[in-house]
């Protein structure tokens, strides 16, 4: 996407993020005129546990990230962004309301916490699990985008593969769980 841009979040009824994304897109397709748009929800894998998709060689699947918050990146201008997207909301059961920090009137994500956000993700719509090791007590990532983020590892369950790490996003620190596969302890 060109710069500048910006990356909004609205929160949504569970369970609906698929069709509030087709929503926003097909609305903003007719009035987009010149601007880039991609209404999306991150996604990450997570590991099956039922052991008839394992054996069909399903060994991942793709949920949610941020179950109940989708994302619009766009390049337009904020004032005629909000305009936009409130005539959206206004006609939409399922979004109920786009985030903002707090008192402030800023609604667009921080610019270091969309960078943190498109680091992990890799450019892609879907975070993909990460593959490490385990000496002593530390995590060593080697494979996967929590590479470096060791440190923001706050648990992990081995038996579920799944690591959850902290990072701030909204304005808080929010947990996120991540497909993690652990290979070896020593």
């Amino acid at each position: 996407m060109k710069e500048p841009y910006n990356w909004y979040v609205m929160y949504v009824r569970s369970n609906t993020e698929g069709s509030v994304v087709d929503a926003l897109n097909h609305a903003f397709a007719k009035v987009c005129d010149g601007y880039e748009y991609d209404a999306f929800c991150p996604e990450s894998e997570q590991y099956y546990r039922d052991k008839q998709a394992r054996l069909q060689g399903k060994l991942y699947k793709k949920r949610p990230l941020f179950p109940g918050y989708v994302f619009f990146e766009t390049n337009m201008p904020e004032d005629l962004f909000r305009k936009l997207v409130f005539d959206v909301i206004n006609k939409s059961h399922d979004i109920i309301r786009l985030l903002s920090y707090g008192d402030r009137k800023d609604v667009a994500l921080r610019k270091e916490e969309r960078e943190r956000l498109e680091y992990l993700l890799k450019g892609k719509r879907c975070l993909e699990h990460s593959v490490g090791y385990i000496e002593g007590d530390k995590i060593i990532v080697t494979g996967g985008p929590l590479i470096g983020m060791e440190g923001n590892i706050v648990k992990i369950n081995r038996h579920n593969r799944i690591a959850e790490i902290e990072i701030p996003m909204f304005g808080q620190k929010q947990i996120i769980k991540l497909a993690l596969e652990i290979v070896s302890k020593s």
